[in-house]
């Protein structure tokens, strides 16, 4: 291999399309290209590579291993060239309608699902939605991946989710923190008795279900604070798999009060925590500098749906 190889990006997006398409021929066909064109750009990529990209088969042709291993850069490539020709065409007509908005499984189920259906309601803009933790949420805005992305953090642990000077946090709210008992619990029992926060050291000898590993953490710190170290039996960021757990006995667990607004089981009880940090603030993330009009009325949405579930 050369030492600088200059790997065209065009060579790149043509084998992920060989990749796609299974020949040269119908690579062309596809692309306007050439079959011969085809065929030099992959020759010069193999001589660049010192490495063999494309097998033939009987049924046309395949990607070696390398192959298929630099396909997955020209799918990214052909992925952000999609974007830039949307942009630009949203750009020249002045509508930029297109984002994609990113966002945590309570989120995504409660505040981002009833924004992206009310702005399509009322205006052109199109939304596309996907669930995602808060650390690769933060990474996708950052590469320029996705528009806008719905977070969370905590107070308690602000190094698990650092926000760039690149990136703006507007804020939603704060999501206060429940600890989830079985209702025929003693915890349970002596919350309906006296109607106050429970302390989290009542919960000291109990076998816990962890969240995310953002989640996971902020129950270390907060049961630190409480002067016990949890045991932690499992882990899930499936709200439904917690609830099941907790019903069967399996342990107790620390839940957003915006999961329980979706669904909280009769047997269930999500009871307040006596601890000022048992909350996690709630806000959008979007690029700095980005100021595609789109974005306004989305942030405006979010702050709008967020009132019903957040303490703004």
């Amino acid at each position: 291999m050369a030492d600088n190889p200059d790997l065209n990006p065009q060579s790149l997006v043509t084998l992920w399309r060989i990749e796609q398409y299974g020949s040269f021929s119908a690579t062309a066909k596809a692309t306007g290209w050439s079959q011969p064109a085809i065929s030099q750009q992959i020759k010069k990529l193999e001589t660049q590579c010192g490495a063999e990209l494309v097998t033939r088969t009987p049924h046309g042709v395949a990607l070696t291993a390398t192959g298929a291993m630099l396909a997955r850069h020209g799918e990214a490539i052909a992925d952000r060239l999609e974007r830039a020709t949307r942009e630009l065409k949203d750009y020249r007509e002045q509508r930029f309608t297109h984002l994609t908005l990113v966002a945590p499984p309570s989120i995504c189920s409660t505040i981002a699902a009833r924004a992206v259906v009310r702005l399509g309601m009322v205006t052109d803009i199109e939304l596309s939605l996907t669930q995602m933790e808060p650390p690769e949420a933060i990474a996708l805005i950052a590469q320029g991946k996705a528009d806008a992305a719905v977070v969370f953090r905590y107070s308690g642990i602000p190094a698990f989710l650092p926000i760039g000077d690149d990136l703006v946090f507007h804020r939603l709210g704060d999501d206060p923190l429940r600890l989830l008992v079985r209702r025929s619990g003693t915890i349970a029992r002596r919350f309906e008795t006296d109607g106050e926060p429970v302390p989290l050291s009542e919960a000291r000898d109990e076998p816990w279900i962890a969240g995310c590993a953002t989640c996971r953490a902020n129950l270390v710190k907060l049961a630190s604070r409480a002067g016990f170290t949890p045991d932690i039996r499992h882990a899930t960021d499936d709200y439904w798999a917690t609830q099941n757990l907790v019903e069967v006995g399996m342990g107790v667990s620390l839940v957003p009060e915006l999961d329980t607004r979706i669904n909280l089981q009769d047997d269930l009880i999500a009871c307040p925590v006596a601890d000022d940090y048992a909350s996690r603030e709630i806000g959008v993330v979007t690029r700095a500098g980005d100021e595609r009009p789109a974005l306004t009325p989305l942030i405006e949405e979010l702050r709008r749906t967020s009132r019903t579930y957040l303490t703004v």
